[in-house]
């Protein structure tokens, strides 16, 4: 065999070659987009959760000032008003509130997190604040914020104090904390932190008895 021939066989062994490449190329391409079409119809196919109708009480947080509001925010999810749209997971408290509307769904899963980006895309912060807030657990069988603020401190949510609201905010932490007051002050920091609260705020805010 001379060198002519080496140089003659040379393109069919590179011609075989990119059709190889290209066939797996082609393969990639196809998975991908098969992902991408099976995503898109699982996300479709999640309904949007139904409105929860408490039997309970139920506030208006248009009524709430919003220092009381964000010690809640505080507690929860901080992030709750800076974080984007993001379209398979939600914030925790939209997440929260979609679990408990379809109730057995655990709130890290999928289904859950679809229902609360569906959620964020058509309501407000503060909407969806406030579903949470009225169906909340806080403990002991006490259910939606109005509840609590009757039972623990006798009065209407419009009139507690950023100190009774931390109190109220902290079992709805997501990591609970053996010491209540430790968590309470946590709740208050945090608003600090964010900004919600001045420093001088702060030190002036004593536990509730």
């Amino acid at each position: 065999m001379t060198m002519v021939d080496v140089v003659q066989e040379s393109p069919p062994r590179w011609s075989r070659r990119r059709r190889i490449i290209t066939a797996i190329v082609a393969i990639d391409v196809f998975i991908v987009l098969f992902a991408a079409v099976a995503a898109v119809q699982f996300y479709a196919s999640v309904p949007e959760p139904g409105e929860l109708r408490p039997q309970h009480a139920v506030v208006d947080l248009r009524e709430v000032p919003m220092p009381v509001l964000n010690t809640f925010v505080a507690a929860v999810d901080p992030d709750f008003y800076e974080d984007p749209f993001r379209p398979w997971s939600g914030s925790l408290i939209t997440r929260r509130y979609a679990a408990a509307a379809v109730a057995g769904d655990d709130v890290s899963s999928w289904r859950v997190g679809i229902m609360a980006s569906k959620l964020e895309d058509r309501y407000t912060r503060t909407e969806l604040l406030g579903f949470y807030l009225n169906n909340a657990d806080f403990g002991r069988g006490t259910a939606g914020l109005a509840t609590a603020a009757q039972t623990r401190f006798g009065k209407p949510v419009a009139q507690l104090s950023v100190a009774e609201a931390a109190v109220l905010a902290v079992p709805l932490a997501p990591e609970a904390d053996a010491d209540p007051r430790r968590a309470w002050e946590s709740v208050l920091d945090t608003m600090v932190e964010r900004g919600w609260l001045s420093q001088a705020e702060r030190a002036a805010q004593t536990y509730p008895a």
